[in-house]
């Protein structure tokens, strides 16, 4: 995930002509050439009419393919666009030297530690509360041991088993106490990733490759609500596996549609999906229910608790129920990511992908034994797998041991529950639905959230998500948001009534920017603006 959500200066308008009034549906040869006709008669592309949304998609590949001019028309447009976004955004840092070659002579040890330290400078600091996604700190001693533990093995390779015993023993014990943890048994196993979307790729990739062989299906499709993490439209992407995705009932409250769920199964799904909890807005999806559909239709179903699974497991240690169950008590449940650098306070680059027996996890692993270079078998998509990972995963699990997660969860809830409270006693915003546990999306039918989220940085420094569809902001509270209930809150209420006597900062910032993107009907274009975005952000 990328902070889009954060991106400043966007000016959409051009872009924006696609936007027009409705018309009835023709056939999509009559469509053509009224669109091709009138690119012909525009200087700036403009649809008087709007198509639906696969039509329009089909069209502008046409445009692409057949009309380069006006193709070439649109990009240099993004291209303007996404060079001032860029300027705004990273602006250049005076006193700090750049390398864009490899130094003739290398540095000294002091001169590269002020270059880092100087950049670092220029960064947010998590442990000041005020960031609400990427990073999740802990106390002083905490961090000190999980640094130390990665840095005894950071040299040292997982690519081998054989080569490292204390690697295999580590990696071994962190799925037995990740099992353990999510209510499996003897016979469930798993293995660790590098995160969350690695996790979520590899169970992709598990099930596909299952339905195949077992069932000889070639165009495999995988139920999941359309709050789903984009991980899982990466896999799609990456495997050739269509994601069919699931509505909600409505944009306020984001409940899963089941009835949709249960339509969207035919012969080719291979696999149910659910959220625990989804992290736009932090619901649970209902688990138990889905369950049942994969029970009636004989399918898998994979959890994705990358970042609900180190958190939601203790909460009724720390009295607060749930609203359901998530984890393998349920059994049909057949797989559940859950990532150890999020709520497991280890380093980045920690997530484990269990599974309910071998006879699934099998088709995680690759074997080769045709390669010159000896026989290779690899349990996930990297080869080399840098030891440090695994050790500060294994040092934070046993440092903190149960009783340490349930004091950071009792704690980081009871200072959810205090913001919770005072957003639903707001009059100007409200609460997403029903969060279960640490995330809190917050919208409003009469203000600008988005505008609202750009007033609480420049006024407060809060670094607040901003998502969409619908509009809304996002904050994920960690143990650095512990006690910031009464502060947050008295600058949300102050950014409310900054934001609703000046009115023109709807036009600026963030707010610009997606409502520059939402009027964009053609969704290839939004795309190829977002791909173009970071394409030269890491130019």
């Amino acid at each position: 995930m990328i902070g889009v959500g954060n991106i400043k200066g966007v000016d959409l308008k051009t872009l924006n002509a696609f936007k027009g009034a409705p018309i009835h549906k023709g056939t999509i040869y009559i469509l053509s050439g009224i669109f091709i006709y009138q690119l012909f008669l525009k200087n700036i592309i403009t649809v008087s009419f709007n198509l639906p949304k696969i039509n329009k998609s089909f069209l502008f590949q046409i445009i692409k393919k057949y009309i380069p001019s006006r193709y070439q028309q649109i990009q240099q447009e993004i291209d303007k666009q996404v060079d001032e976004i860029i300027k705004e955004n990273f602006p250049d840092q005076p006193g700090i030297p750049s390398f864009n070659e490899i130094p003739l002579q290398g540095q000294s040890s002091d001169d590269i530690l002020k270059i880092l330290q100087d950049l670092s400078n220029n960064d947010i600091d998590p442990h000041q509360g005020k960031l609400f996604a990427y990073c999740y700190p802990t106390k002083k001693e905490h961090e000190e041991l999980v640094i130390k533990a990665n840095n005894m093995f950071i040299q040292l390779n997982a690519l081998n088993p054989m080569a490292f015993q204390s690697l295999r023993k580590m990696e071994c014990e962190v799925i037995r106490m990740s099992i353990s943890m999510l209510k499996g048994d003897e016979n469930t196993c798993g293995t660790m990733t590098t995160g969350g979307t690695e996790s979520i790729l590899l169970a992709i990739k598990s099930y596909r490759d299952r339905a195949k062989y077992l069932y000889n299906i070639t165009e495999p499709e995988v139920v999941l609500p359309i709050t789903a993490h984009p991980a899982f439209h990466k896999a799609g992407k990456y495997f050739s596996v269509k994601m069919v995705y699931v509505k909600v009932l409505d944009q306020y409250n984001c409940q899963l549609d089941l009835k949709d769920y249960k339509s969207k199964i035919n012969r080719n799904t291979i696999l149910l999906v659910g959220s625990a909890p989804q992290y736009p807005h932090g619901l649970l999806d209902p688990i138990q229910d889905i369950a049942r559909l994969a029970d009636k239709y004989k399918l898998p179903l994979h959890v994705d608790a990358c970042i609900g699974g180190f958190f939601l497991s203790w909460m009724e240690m720390a009295g607060y129920p749930l609203p359901g169950l998530f984890d393998f008590r349920i059994p049909q449940v057949t797989s559940i990511s859950a990532d150890i650098h999020k709520y497991g306070y280890a380093t980045k680059g920690s997530s484990v992908l269990l599974f309910k027996d071998q006879s699934i996890r099998k088709y995680q692993f690759l074997a080769y034994t045709e390669w010159p270079g000896g026989l290779f078998v690899s349990p996930s998509i990297l080869g080399t797998r840098s030891g440090g990972n695994i050790a500060a995963a294994w040092a934070s699990l046993v440092y903190l041991g149960q009783d340490g997660f349930k004091d950071y969860v009792g704690k980081i809830m009871k200072t959810s529950q205090a913001i919770q409270k005072a957003i639903r006693e707001n009059h100007y915003v409200r609460i997403i639905g029903n969060p279960v546990m640490s995330i809190i999306s917050l919208n409003s039918e009469i203000i600008n959230v988005h505008a609202l989220a750009d007033v609480m940085e420049s006024k407060f420094g809060w670094k607040l998500e901003r998502q969409d569809r619908p509009k809304s902001i996002h904050m994920t509270l960690t143990p650095a948001h512990i006690n910031i209930e009464s502060v947050f809150i008295q600058n949300l209420d102050s950014s409310i009534e900054h934001l609703l006597d000046n009115p023109d900062l709807n036009n600026k910032g963030s707010a610009a920017m997606y409502s520059g993107i939402n009027n964009i009907p053609i969704t290839d274009i939004a795309d190829e603006f977002l791909l173009e975005f970071l394409s030269k952000t890491y130019k």
